[in-house]
Order: C-alpha cells, then sequence, then structure tokens
C-alpha cells in the first residue's frame, strides 16, 4: 500500500461536488470500477468535492505550506522524474488559467475558481462533518452547501498508476469555517443552444386556422352599491336663532286710594298727602309706609 502524508487546507470554499452524495458514473457516464488491487473491475462509489484556497503572493502552489506537502509526497512517490512531467496528476488547478479541460470548460470561467487554487478531493466513503473547531458533529442532511467556507483533513499519496501517475487528495473530516454565497449548479437553458434551428415546413410562429381559440373572458357585471345619503343635522348658528318673546315685569297694580292702608311709618299723613308731597307707590311701599 502506498504511503499517506496528512493534509489539512486552509479555510477554502466550497466550489464543486457534494459532501453527502456519491457518484457512481465518471464524466462519460461510464461506470465507476475500481482500478488496482483484488477488487479490480468491481463498481465503486466516488465522494468528490473541490474547494478553492485563496492565492497569496506565491507563484506557484508548491510555495505555500499545504503545497509543499503535496509537492513533496508526489514526488516520493515517483521517484524517477514523473512528477516532472505536464501531465502528473497533481489534483491541483489554477482557478485563472484560460487552458480548457475535457469538456471545453475552462477554470476562470467557473464560479469560485478565479483567484484561487483549486483542491480536487475524493474518497469511497462520505466524509465526517464537524463544526468549525471540530468540538461537535453536524449531521443534518446537506448542511454543507456548495459556497461554504470549510477545512479539509484528510490524506495524500500515489495513486501507483505507471501509465498515469498522479497523487490522490483523499478526504476524511471537514469542518464547517464559515456561511458563503451558496452556487446553483444545474443546466444553463439559455447556453445549450434553444431557438437557434430552422423550423420545418408546416411550423408556424403564431397560432394557425383549426385551433379552437379559448373563449373570451367575460368581465362580471358588477352593481355599484349605492350607499344611503345620511344628511347631517346642522345646528343654525346661534346668531340665527329666533331670540325669546322678553317676559314683561309683573304690573304692580295698586289697588284705589280709598282702600289703600297706611302703616304708622307714614306718621298718620294719608295716602294723598303722600302722593302730593311727590311720594310714588312703590317709595312708599319700599319705606314701609304702606301695605303693598
Amino acid at each position: 500500500m502506498a504511503e499517506t502524508t496528512p493534509l489539512l487546507t486552509p479555510v477554502s470554499r466550497l466550489v464543486q461536488g457534494s459532501l453527502y452524495k456519491g457518484q457512481t458514473t465518471d464524466a462519460e457516464g461510464k461506470p465507476l470500477l475500481v482500478k488496482h488491487g483484488p477488487n479490480q473491475g468491481q463498481p465503486r462509489v466516488d465522494y468528490f468535492f473541490a474547494v478553492a484556497v485563496p492565492k497569496g503572493a506565491e507563484t506557484h502552489w508548491n510555495q505555500t505550506p499545504w503545497g509543499q506537502v503535496i509537492w513533496t509526497t508526489g514526488r516520493q512517490a515517483f521517484p524517477n522524474g514523473q512528477a516532472q512531467h505536464p501531465v502528473f496528476a497533481w489534483k491541483v488547478t489554477d482557478g485563472d488559467s484560460t487552458i480548457p479541460n475535457k469538456k471545453g470548460r475552462k477554470p476562470c470561467d467557473r464560479e469560485g475558481y478565479p483567484g484561487s487554487w483549486v483542491l480536487a478531493f475524493s474518497s469511497g466513503y462520505a466524509p465526517k462533518v464537524f463544526n468549525r473547531d471540530g468540538s461537535a458533529p453536524i449531521v443534518e442532511p446537506d448542511a454543507v452547501k456548495l459556497g461554504y467556507y470549510i477545512q479539509v483533513s484528510g490524506t495524500v499519496g500515489g495513486n501507483g498508476s505507471p501509465n498515469q501517475p498522479g497523487v490522490f487528495l483523499n478526504h476524511s473530516m471537514v469542518a464547517l469555517s464559515a456561511y458563503g454565497l451558496e452556487i446553483v449548479v444545474g443546466p444553463d437553458a439559455a447556453s445549450v443552444g434553444f431557438g437557434q434551428a430552422p423550423l420545418p415546413a408546416g411550423a408556424s410562429a403564431a397560432p394557425v386556422g383549426g385551433l379552437v381559440a379559448p373563449p373570451p373572458v367575460v368581465q362580471p357585471v358588477v352593481q355599484p352599491v349605492v350607499q344611503p345619503v345620511v344628511q347631517p343635522v346642522v345646528q343654525p348658528h346661534p346668531a340665527f336663532l329666533t331670540p325669546p318673546v322678553p317676559t314683561q315685569p309683573p304690573v304692580l297694580v295698586m289697588p284705589p286710594a280709598s282702600q289703600r292702608l297706611m302703616l304708622p311709618a307714614a306718621q298718620g299723613a294719608t295716602y294723598e298727602a303722600m302722593r302730593a308731597a311727590g311720594w310714588t307707590d312703590a317709595q312708599l311701599v319700599q319705606h314701609g309706609m304702606m301695605v303693598a
């Protein structure tokens, strides 16, 4: 069995693959088979994902601490110079590269790739997922999505293939470091070529005769609801109110002179004498000289 070396990545963005779903076919749709060992030819499952490590001041990935681990392990696994060949499978991609892959896709055109070194991890088992410091497992399905930031703990070792020499980056554990903008993977309907083929004979871009037109939409007649008009009771301004008819003060009707009773305060003077002296009836009553 080939020797492996422990590998721990920096905090990186998950940009491809899945931590939870295994693949049973390769990029061409062919079943994945064990290539070496006693189980050669048997079906296998591959849990693949890739992470993007932000670039720094280095000009090559082997100038980083994690890159040195991969670089040294690969050269030791193939001491006859195979690691110097341009097609040696290092499992590290320059995210700014404009060289298309076998499917014609350029790394620089993939979301999350530019400005990063992209590491491709795989294993026959799904990685165990933990929180940021590894103190607690995360067991929720699909808790870590594409676009999130993770650290990967695994190993690097030679693939043992004399025909396609390279290294394997095998994952074992993953820590969810932080959340990021989710990367949505799916077919792009606008880029597959729809609408470019010419129409065959008999085809029309607009409906033709013989098609049953949908019935017209009849708008219901809505009768307006007439709300009764309530006339407010208007109180007239006090200035316009009819003033009440003033009541006349009671008229003091005095009995005839012969019937008027003079009191002792008049000192024996008769009514006629007091009237002749200028006293009024009201004054006589007021001063107690005459009975009212």
